[in-house]
C-alpha cells in the first residue's frame, strides 16, 4: 500500500483545465466577441457591481486599446480589462455601449452611471435614463422616463434636460420635445 501511494505521489498530476475546480470560483458561463460566440462555463464571477473573469479565460480574450467584450448571460455585455475586471454596461445593437467621449454608460444603484475606459466611475448621475456623450460634451437625459416596452425600444414620457461631462444641467428639465430638438439638432 505505501509502494502504492508513493508512485502515485511521484506521477505528476494534470493541470486543472478552465472549467475544473473554478465552478465554486466562476459560476457564471460567458461568450467572448470578436473572436467567437461560444459559450464557456465558469468563466466569471460576480463581484460586487462589477464581474471578475478567470484568469485563463481573460488571457484567450481579443483586447483592443486594453479592453475586451463579453456577454454573460444573465447580466448582459460588458467590457473587460486584461486583468479580468469587467463593467457591465448598456447593450448596443447586440454588444457593449460604445465609449462616446471617452465614457460608456451603465447601471448604479438603479440610474446611470459613466465610467471611463479604465472602467473608473466618473459620473454617477440621478437620472432614469441617459444618451451617450455628445461632440459638445452634453448627454440627453431624463427624469421620470420609461421604456415603451418594445424591441427595439424608446424611452418615453418623463422631463428631459442636458447635462455636462460634470453632471451639471446645462438645459434644464423640461418636456421631452424640446430637449430632443437641441440635443439632436432638429428644427
Amino acid at each position: 500500500m505505501i509502494a502504492i501511494l508513493a508512485a502515485l505521489a511521484a506521477y505528476p498530476l494534470p493541470a486543472l483545465s478552465a472549467g475544473q475546480g473554478a465552478a465554486s470560483a466562476y459560476p457564471l458561463a460567458c461568450a467572448y466577441f470578436r473572436r467567437d460566440l461560444d459559450q464557456y462555463a465558469h468563466c466569471a464571477r460576480r463581484e460586487g457591481g462589477m464581474v471578475r473573469v478567470a484568469p485563463a479565460h481573460a488571457a484567450r480574450m481579443h483586447f483592443e486599446r486594453g479592453l475586451a467584450e463579453l456577454r454573460v448571460p444573465g447580466i448582459g455585455c460588458l467590457w473587460v480589462r486584461r486583468d479580468g475586471l469587467a463593467l457591465p454596461v448598456f447593450t448596443l445593437d447586440n454588444g457593449p455601449d460604445p465609449f462616446a467621449q471617452g465614457l460608456v454608460r451603465h447601471w448604479r444603484e438603479g440610474k446611470v452611471a459613466f465610467s471611463d475606459r479604465r472602467l473608473r466611475l466618473v459620473l454617477a448621475t440621478p437620472y432614469d435614463w441617459a444618451f451617450p456623450f455628445n461632440a459638445r460634451g452634453e448627454a440627453l437625459v431624463c427624469e421620470g422616463c420609461r421604456s415603451d416596452g418594445r424591441e427595439p425600444g424608446s424611452m418615453v414620457g418623463g422631463r428631459w434636460g442636458l447635462i455636462d461631462r460634470t453632471g451639471r444641467l446645462v438645459m434644464p428639465l423640461q418636456d421631452g420635445e424640446a430637449a430632443h430638438r437641441h440635443f439632436f439638432g432638429w428644427r
